[in-house]
């Protein structure tokens, strides 16, 4: 048994599925690519204006003032054949794309009592994103795609519970069988109107009658031929990326094009059993110049999601929320959105152990905070391994809260020494490269006595390297200070208890 997946007018929706609200106006496409540019399709609103297929731009204007025009777009299709294929996919891996809108599907190892319910969901779905679809059942793939053509919605033929395969082919035109011309006026003149009468003909006559090319037609709709499928390779890639028209300077169609990247995405990462780990996006903007004369020809925004998921209404609204807090110094002209997929990684909690409640609005809210002071400040603070004293760094924040536990401190000794964040500058004078006198705005006043200098230093094979030396510096007035110079500036580190 075999499926064929059928995208009609495949061209067209795969443009108007790019722009929101845009399949209920007067819309042609016009291919580019002709000598002399022509109207290849329309949808039903041009076409009650008088607009028909074959016309040029001037004339369908003319009969339909307020038409909007569109160019046929080999990236726009490319995108809607991957929707159509990760569609298919899903329901099983021996999926051949046979033509453009077109795929031909392997039923071996299928479910075959779930068959009929999943073939209207995958439908629903490639309808929800744009495409207008049908699907056709059969015993070999030309069947199944003489069915698909046939179908409005799902249809199944030569199986139990489903129209016997001679009825259907008496009730089929020879012509949607696609003949050769020539052949086509034989059967005129046999008076042949319908596949079924000329499939009930014997092979030998037809054989006899009309070479090897009517052996061939009749073996593939009579179901007597069944070919090998040309197996494709789901991408292992998860990127979309479109190249606009023309120039967009306001963030709703920028979202919607994104809403339709990420329902691509997450049905293809559905397919494989993945969630979302990372998003990375890529605005490629007008040409600008800042004022220090560097060029910027693009923007880019990335998050990581404390929870993995795949789930499509999530993931975007943390995703818009993050843009509405962004400024674009131009209009963008490309988008690109790619994701890091991880396996999905489900456990039972421990019996201690919490997780959030909600982790996506709390994503969304730490995208509202990133959006305002950087999304590298939005974490919590992990001690670097570089040995910096007081390094820190910024970690994603846990979804699963593990219990609380010890410090581990077996017994505290020496004093405390209290930072102060920010550090204090201080005016420090030095007598024989120890500090006699220090100022700052906590304490002023002549050193007493002092221990040092601990001299530390890290990462000097790298640009960021530091070298940094250490003071402990006790004034007579009283209190106990820390002092660090690094770069050749003096800092007041912290006062001890």
């Amino acid at each position: 048994m075999y499926a064929v997946i059928d995208s009609f007018r495949f061209a067209l929706h795969a443009v108007l599925r790019m722009e929101a609200g845009l399949g209920a106006r007067p819309v042609i496409l016009v291919d580019e690519s002709l000598t002399k540019p022509l109207v290849v399709d329309c949808t039903q609103a041009a076409a009650r204006a008088g607009v028909i297929p074959g016309l040029n731009v001037a004339q369908a204007i003319a009969r339909c003032e307020d038409v909007a025009v569109r160019y046929c777009s080999a990236k726009a299709e490319e995108m809607a054949a991957r929707v159509l294929f990760d569609c298919a996919y899903s329901l099983s891996p021996r999926v051949e794309e046979t033509d453009l809108g077109l795929c031909t599907i392997g039923l071996a190892g299928v479910n075959r009592e779930r068959l009929e319910f999943r073939s209207q969901e995958m439908v629903s779905e490639l309808r929800r994103q744009g495409l207008q679809a049908r699907m056709g059942i059969g015993a070999t793939p030309d069947l199944a795609l003489l069915t698909a053509r046939e179908s409005k919605g799902v249809l199944t033929v030569g199986c139990e519970a489903s129209p016997p395969l001679e009825s259907f082919l008496d009730g089929l035109p020879i012509e949607a069988a696609e003949p050769s011309d020539g052949m086509k006026s034989i059967f005129e003149q046999w008076g042949i109107r319908s596949v079924g009468a000329f499939a009930r003909l014997s092979r030998e006559s037809v054989g006899r009658r009309l070479g090897m090319e009517g052996l061939a037609f009749w073996d593939r709709v009579s179901g007597r031929e069944e070919r090998p499928l040309r197996i494709s390779e789901l991408p292992l890639v998860f990127e979309e990326s479109l190249d606009f028209e023309y120039e967009i300077d306001t963030l709703e169609p920028l979202l919607f094009v994104i809403r339709r990247f990420l329902d691509q995405l997450c049905l293809r990462l559905r397919v494989t059993g993945k969630v979302v780990e990372s998003l990375y996006l890529k605005a490629e903007l007008a040409d600008i110049r800042l004022e220090d004369g560097e060029r910027v020809d693009a923007m880019e925004v990335s998050l990581k999601m404390p929870d993995p998921t795949c789930d499509v209404d999530a993931l975007f609204l943390i995703l818009a929320t993050r843009l509405e807090r962004l400024e674009m110094e131009a209009a963008v002209t490309g988008l690109a959105l790619r994701v890091d997929p991880i396996g999905r990684a489900d456990c039972q909690l421990g019996l201690f152990e919490t997780s959030l409640k909600r982790p996506h609005r709390f994503t969304q809210t730490l995208s509202r905070i990133g959006g305002i002071v950087g999304p590298g400040n939005v974490g919590r603070p992990r001690l670097e391994t570089t040995g910096r004293p007081d390094g820190i760094c910024m970690e994603r924040l846990p979804v699963v809260v593990l219990p609380m536990q010890g410090l581990g401190l077996k017994a505290a000794f020496g004093l405390a020494l209290r930072r102060y964040r920010p550090a204090l500058a201080v005016e420090v004078e030095l007598r024989e490269r120890r500090p006699m006198w220090i100022r700052c705005a906590k304490a002023a006043g002549r050193v007493s006595d002092c221990r040092g200098p601990w001299v530390y230093s890290g990462q000097w094979w790298e640009p960021g390297g530091w070298n940094r030396v250490e003071w402990d510096v006790e004034l007579r007035a009283g209190g106990v200070y820390r002092l660090a110079n690094e770069l050749g500036t003096w800092w007041v580190e912290g006062v001890y208890d």
